[in-house]
């Protein structure tokens, strides 16, 4: 179709288009962005919008159906290709390339299917002659993005066209523009490799097989071919058109090597002990002599960055998995690695570049995690190559501050080369166990020495190696592998390094010099003893290894003394975080070897400790490590690591059942039990840390309940304290609760009372907590909520409300004769009435609407929902004896809802979600009869799930399509059965809402693809009920507006959909269209039917959908 763009007088200038797109993607001002997008979308639709470009612009009673105003030209998808198209050629401008790429490209993944063949090969080969004509003009990035899209339309059309199949032979036989075609070839490689929608899975996989049988080796080829051509001239005298040539070979070798070979990967996590699974046809390309000459060659003749290229591309092919290679030719291929690797470490060619360095450590890991070396043991090359990274590791650990992340694939090296080292193979110089024996031992003293080193120069600089305690966490992880698997040799080095550290410290507070560097600097063989305590394996470990474990916990045992000794004392120094962390990283590691669940006792470890530190058994050293943990809570403020570490350990500590049994048998823990609101742990004094009060007050309260029947006057002692500060706040008046005095206490109190209700799982222990707070104590809640001048009371309030209604493992399951349940729903319908009157009756401006008014009415939606949900309350027959409790709460609930707007509600995550499961209970078909809806709450409800259907978690759209299946069946089975009720006539009175309901939904099935289609499909089934003509004729409209090409198989799928079931609400129904709906997903996905958005210039013939019996018919009726 030629579209005369000449001669159309209501077509914009080239230059008017230039400044849009310019303005799109680079203006600061979000309107004037806003106001250009739209005017392009105008000329160059994709007809992919979403579907609230459809119905969600107008409002339930407008009767307005939304269609996309396109340019009068162009009658669909392959109309706006050729604008978008002939744009590309005319403009010059990078921003306009840019912009107009990027939308065809999204037209070109939904909607090329539409096009004809003529059509498709024209927009091919507009592109390629696009990227020929002005390539070389283009940044890089637009080359690449233009052959992208180019690569699209060539895998779409790869089975349809032959001519799309040999584009990419084109751009290997074209001998001009060398690094323009290199620069394509890797956009072609990325494209391929890249992993599409979910929808074009199935074909795409075909085509990328297709793809690496018969282009990739060639393209990998090619690449190979221009490297070698490229190599003898890039030294420093190669011109900048030689460099680049050779880095885009390089880049597009290390690209097709990356290639996903064996299928579409779920993600694009790389993992250095993954192999390359490359094909068995590539050997006569990869098994030649001289192969890797190449790259070590090119790798000394030129200079940095294309040095690193070389070894990136080392990198992967020492990743290709070792079955690709016959014994013969794999031993040829490890003692040419090795040999260059060597002859690399020995000259240090290049090391001074970082990335050069970082390459090779990465190229030492990923050669020696694909290939075990067993092949070479006995020749020289493997004792050269482990003597070369011997001696370049006691360099490289020496800088970290100049590449940290290459001391992990250095210690990766050693790692793999210590697990399959053979102790007894130490002095057999034959198979190098000689260098072996010898370098681990140093590698491990060297690390050590080390990081000791860098911590001290960073006390300067302020960038410390021990600041991100993951990266340290996994470095002492390999380090503890080596140390492992020759731990005679190896763990004498660890305690000699701590030991003379611990000396040199106890010597500097004897003398009282400044101990912040060394302190900091202890750390890191402490982490070294955690990291070898906790890679004990029970299975392999001797005694001799425990009892060398033994010895190291001891001395960090003896070295804590010191450093609490240290806080205890006036030295003004401030305390040391990271010595703290890695003193209870050891503690952590051997509670977790040598202790665990089950309290078992290794004699070997505890007749050293009991020689060294007194410590008998595990008893002993759980009695220890958790005086340890009550040290630190004394002595750190709320806000430390220290702190969080230590209440995490204590609440590991309790939350077994044989090792909270074991620790409630300690005196520590008795003592604790006595005094648990001791002024003297600090974190209890914050008031904004309720995590870690939390974590405190369930251990204390998993401890306290260990027992099955725990003696009264022990429960009674437990929380006498807390009896005191209640009865104290509630002899005070609201004035003096609200005093800022008083205000902490109280938060706090009733923030530890929820962490401990928190850990109650049973029934007789969460009794004796409701006995001692009802019904006198429980006042202090409502005091609070009442305190509308302090948000922070009245949400602490709510959340202790919250948590005491929760019916956590059955704890709330009374006995049927228990008024118990319903005790409890008066309370919590109470504070959520009070609390809900207060914010409706505000009108004063707030600082933070969600923190003095959605934070809590979130809060008072989950109290309802877990109150009904629980099911520990027969709510159904509260009305029958005038308890208002019930109607307070669902009124307050649904007036609540009514107050703010619907977007804020979904807006804000917690309160979205807590909305949605709040009417999800409180509709379901067992309460809505309980639930006074009238006209303005219906219509609320009803604009929220609409709302909630883009909502990011699939849970609140879940929620939402729940809420409406349940408010339609409630309607539709009492309209059937004959019953009047309020909400039978709403519906009624509302067409208007279920019409636009059923429209949204519609679109939702038919133009997007939904991972809960199943919830979709339940209210959907009701609403087709309500209005089966306007489902038939809206979804007939939709095919209208749909290209010729599309219609017949999109109606035949649609019929099968309309006609899949009778349109009576049943069980047995609802279940075949929900069967029928995966059934039209499918269909539309294998035939890769994306709808187009409706449009101005895209209305067909009308079509009924349901009287055509077959394609054949469709297709004369379309004709017609």
């Amino acid at each position: 179709m030629n579209l005369n763009l000449e001669n159309d007088v209501s077509q914009p200038t080239l230059e008017q288009l230039d400044s849009w797109s310019e303005q799109a993607l680079g203006s600061a001002s979000s309107e004037i962005r806003e106001e250009a997008e739209r005017r392009l979308r105008y000329y160059f639709p994709t007809f992919s919008e979403t579907q609230a470009e459809l119905t969600g612009a107008y409002g339930f009673s407008s009767g307005q159906e939304r269609v996309m105003a396109v340019f009068p030209t162009i009658k669909g998808p392959a109309d706006a290709a050729q604008l978008m198209t002939w744009f590309l050629h005319q403009s010059s401008k990078v921003f306009s390339q840019t912009y107009v790429v990027r939308r065809l490209r999204t037209l070109i993944l939904n909607h090329l299917g539409v096009m004809n063949d003529e059509q498709k090969a024209a927009l091919r080969t507009s592109l390629l002659e696009a990227i020929r004509e002005k390539g070389e003009a283009m940044p890089a990035f637009l080359v690449n993005d233009i052959t992208r899209t180019l690569a699209l339309v060539v895998m779409f059309t790869w089975f349809d066209l032959s001519e799309s199949r040999e584009v990419i032979d084109q751009v290997l036989e074209g001998s001009e523009h060398r690094v323009l075609a290199l620069q394509m070839l890797r956009a072609f490689v990325e494209e391929f490799n890249r992993e599409l929608p979910a929808r074009y899975i199935a074909r795409q996989r075909r085509v990328v097989v297709a793809f690496r049988d018969k282009q990739l080796k060639s393209i990998f080829t090619h690449a190979l071919e221009a490297m070698r051509a490229a190599t003898p001239a890039a030294g420093s005298e190669a011109t900048a058109e030689q460099r680049q040539a050779l880095s885009q070979a390089l880049l597009l070798q290390r690209d097709c090597l990356g290639f996903d070979f064996i299928g579409l990967a779920p993600d694009e996590a790389s993992d250095d002990a993954v192999a390359i699974q490359i094909p068995s046809p590539w050997k006569d390309v990869i098994q030649v002599d001289g192969f890797l000459d190449a790259y070590f060659d090119g790798y000394t003749r030129s200079t940095p960055p294309i040095t690193s290229q070389f070894i990136e591309v080392l990198v992967q092919i020492a990743s290709i998995r070792r079955s690709f290679y016959m014994e013969p030719v794999r031993i040829a291929f490890v003692r040419r690695m090795s040999r260059g690797i060597a002859d690399i470490l020995n000259s240090a060619i290049g090391l001074d570049d970082v990335d050069n360095y970082h390459h090779l450590c990465r190229l030492l890991a990923r050669f020696r995690c694909i290939h075990t070396l067993v092949e070479i043991e006995d020749a020289s090359e493997y004792r050269d190559l482990l003597r070369a990274v011997a001696a370049f590791t006691m360099t490289g650990l020496t800088l970290w501050e100049w590449s940290p992340n290459s001391i992990p694939p250095l210690l990766t090296f050693w790692a793999k080369v210590a697990a399959t080292h053979d102790v007894r193979d130490d002095e057999n110089s034959a198979v190098a166990g000689d260098v072996i024996s010898e370098a681990l031992p140093q590698v491990v003293r060297e690390f050590l020495r080390a990081m000791v080193t860098a911590t001290a120069r960073a006390t300067d600089s302020g960038d410390s190696p021990l600041d991100n305690i993951d990266a340290v966490l996994e470095n002492v992880g390999s380090l503890a592998s080596i140390g492992r698997a020759a731990y005679e040799r190896c763990a004498p080095v660890v305690l000699e390094t701590l030991r003379e550290m611990a000396a040199e410290y106890q010597e500097m507070l004897r003398a009282g010099r400044d101990v912040t560097v060394i302190e900091q600097q202890l750390a890191w063989p402490v982490y070294a003893v955690a990291a070898c305590i906790g890679a004990r394996q029970p299975y392999r470990s001797l005694p001799d290894d425990d009892r060398r474990d033994g010895e190291m916990f001891a001395t960090v045992l003896e070295l804590d003394r010191l450093v609490q000794q240290r806080m205890q004392s006036g030295i003004a120094a401030p305390p040391c975080e990271p010595l703290e962390l890695a003193l209870l990283q050891a503690h952590v590691a051997f509670r977790t070897s040598f202790i665990g669940e089950g309290g078992h006792k290794v004699t070997a470890v505890f007749s050293q400790l009991s020689s060294m530190v007194g410590l008998q058994d595990s008893s002993s050293v759980l009695d220890l490590i958790l005086q340890k943990v009550l040290f630190n809570l004394r002595t750190w403020p709320a806000q430390s690591m220290v702190v969080q570490k230590s209440l995490q350990l204590f609440s590991d500590m309790t939350a077994g059942y044989v090792s909270v049994r074991q620790v409630a048998k300690l005196d520590t823990i008795k003592l604790l039990l006595a005094n648990h609101s001791s002024e003297q742990l600090q974190f209890l004094q914050a008031i904004d840390e309720y995590k870690q009060r939390a974590l405190y007050y369930g251990g204390l309260a998993r401890v306290l309940f260990a027992a099955e029947t725990p003696p009264p006057s022990q429960v009674a002692e437990f929380m006498h304290p807390w009896s005191i500060t209640v009865d104290e706040l509630l002899s005070m008046s609201d004035e003096q609760l609200a005093q800022d005095a008083v205000r902490p206490n109280l938060i706090r109190t009733l923030r530890d009372l929820r962490g401990f209700i928190s850990a109650i799982s049973s029934k007789s222990n969460f009794m004796r907590v409701f006995e001692w707070l009802m019904p006198r104590r429980i006042e202090l809640v409502h005091r609070a909520v009442r305190m509308h001048s302090d948000s922070h009371v009245q949400i602490a309030a709510l959340k202790f409300m919250a948590e005491f209604v929760y019916n956590r493992t059955q704890r709330l399951n009374f006995d049927v004769s228990s008024a118990n349940g319903i005790l409890i729903f008066r309370e919590a319908s109470q504070a959520i009435w009070t609390y809900g009157r207060l914010v409706l009756e505000a009108r004063g401006p707030v600082r933070s609407v969600y923190k003095e008014r959605y934070k809590g009415v979130a809060v008072c939606f989950n109290i309802l929902t877990r109150l009904v949900a629980g099911k520990y309350v027969a709510i159904g027959v509260m009305p029958l004896y005038g308890d208002v409790a019930l109607e307070r709460a669902y009124h307050t609930a649904l007036e609540l809802l009514r107050q703010f707007p619907v977007a804020d509600v979904i807006a804000y995550p917690k309160l979205g979600k807590a909305a949605t499961s709040m009417l999800e209970v409180l509709l379901a078909k067992n309460n809505i009869e309980l639930v006074q809806l009238n006209e303005p709450s219906y219509e609320q409800i009803m604009r929220l799930c609409v709302e909630a259907f883009d909502h990011a978690e699939t849970a609140v759209s879940s929620g939402a399509c729940s809420v409406i299946d349940g408010l339609l069946t409630a309607a539709i089975e009492g309209a059937d059965t004959g019953h009047s009720s309020k909400l039978v006539e709403l519906v009624r009175s509302r067409p208007d809402i279920t019409q636009h309901l059923l429209k949204t939904m519609l679109n939702i099935v038919l133009f997007e693809d939904r991972p809960n289609d199943w919830s979709f499909s339940r209210p959907l089934f009701c609403l087709m009920v309500l209005h089966q003509e306007l489902a038939l004729q809206y979804t007939s409209q939709i095919v209208q507006y749909q290209p010729p090409e599309r219609q017949e198989d999109l109606i035949a799928a649609l019929k099968d959909l309309l006609a899949s079931t009778e349109l009576v609400l049943n069980t047995a129904n609802r279940d075949s269209f929900t069967q029928a709906l995966t059934h039209y997903r499918r269909q539309v996905t294998a035939k890769n039917l994306v709808l187009m958005v409706p449009s101005s210039q895209t209305l067909g013939a009308p079509v009924d959908i349901m009287k055509y019996d077959n394609a054949q018919d469709a297709s004369e009726a379309m004709a017609e």
